[in-house]
């Protein structure tokens, strides 16, 4: 049996990882190839091409790798007309994504996208039923995911999001109450723009006794982060591996806007979350979401349970909301019961169990 993937991002990586292993404890005899990235190919996966380097976020911030990433969308199409996989799985990447799956309807070969374009969340949602009608099967992460590609067609399931799953070995971890986690993301510009910010509000707070941790994401980043940490000394830099136990571990974080939002909700850690990005994409993004937060968390609940701070940054206003997470107990109290409404929306352990008895059902 041959199962390809396609994989282009940092956090795509991650959950592609984990799937290639939830079906591995299924069936042995599987062979997966395609594109993906470490972890991926920790897993036996034979990576033919690992563009998550090039992952990036918006609407002109893409334009510098699109000669390289056409071209690896040619030499793929090739790859999957020759060996004809049993299944081709999709993860996230629709700009990439979409027309390949669409050249796999082609060519008669079954697909499945997981973490499929998320329309629920922006954009027009009438594009949900061109997602259907290309691919075999969507597996929804999210309640509100489902129930809009329902609208559109049968061929949807869910079965909970797989980071309840992922996070279980985390759970009853302690928290060390002087230490601050610093995510500033998987993306070459989300590093660019949060690091020094990020580095700005650690100087303020290291003098309170307070210590920092940053995971690296990737391996890739590591040489651009060390640039920016060198002889800063009240920062800990962590493989990327770590970071959903140091996530726990903190008694705050400051994040990217994206999943370790919602990795830090099931973990019940306050963040403050921070979203910056050219100027031109916020103006196209802000006329095509359908939500007024940005943190999944938040959008989910549809409350602000989690304080966001976006593109114009004062450093004033995030010092003050700082302060308050840190030391009002009664808000801790109430962030508690909150993300605890978050979890059972997010569904029972066991997701990857489901999702990959499901996958190897209809090949």
């Amino acid at each position: 049996m041959k199962i390809f993937l396609s994989v282009l991002e940092v956090s795509a990586d991650v959950h592609g990882s984990k799937l290639i292993n939830a079906l591995k404890n299924k069936k042995k005899d599987i062979y997966f190839y395609g594109l993906g990235g470490e972890r991926m190919k920790e897993e036996g996966m034979e990576v033919m091409y690992d563009v998550t380097q090039y992952s990036t976020v918006g609407f002109i911030e893409p334009i510098p790798y699109i000669p390289k990433l056409l071209l690896v969308q040619e030499k793929v199409k090739k790859i999957i007309k020759e060996t004809k996989p049993d299944l081709i799985i999709f993860i996230d990447a629709q700009g990439f994504n979409l027309p390949l799956a669409k050249y796999a309807k082609k060519l008669g070969i079954q697909t499945i996208y997981y973490f499929a374009p998320q329309y629920w969340l922006w954009g027009n949602q009438e594009k949900a039923r061109e997602v259907l009608d290309t691919v075999s099967y969507v597996v929804a992460t999210f309640p509100q995911e489902y129930n809009l590609y329902k609208k559109f067609g049968d061929n949807v399931v869910y079965f909970g999001h797989p980071l309840v799953d992922y996070l279980l070995p985390y759970e009853n971890l302690e928290k060390e109450n002087d230490l601050i986690g610093l995510f500033p993301g998987s993306r070459i510009q989300e590093i660019k723009n949060l690091v020094p910010l990020f580095l700005e509000i650690s100087n303020r707070l290291k003098e309170e006794g307070y210590r920092f941790v940053m995971p690296i994401a990737s391996e890739k980043f590591s040489g651009m982060i060390f640039r920016y940490i060198r002889g800063k000394n009240h920062i800990e830099l962590v493989s990327g591996r770590e970071s959903q136990k140091y996530l726990k571990l903190s008694s705050l974080s400051l994040v990217a806007s994206g999943t370790v939002t919602l990795e830090a909700a099931i973990l019940k850690t306050p963040v403050m979350v921070f979203y910056k990005i050219s100027s031109i994409t916020y103006n196209i993004a802000k006329r095509l979401v359908h939500y007024s937060f940005i943190a999944l968390p938040n959008i989910i609940l549809n409350q602000m349970i989690y304080p966001e701070f976006v593109q114009k940054i004062d450093i004033k206003e995030v010092m003050d909301s700082i302060n308050r997470i840190l030391k009002d107990e009664d808000y801790k109290r109430n962030l508690e019961n909150k993300l605890r409404e978050l979890e059972f929306k997010l569904g029972e352990p066991g997701v990857l169990e489901r999702i990959s008895k499901f996958i190897l059902e209809i090949i």
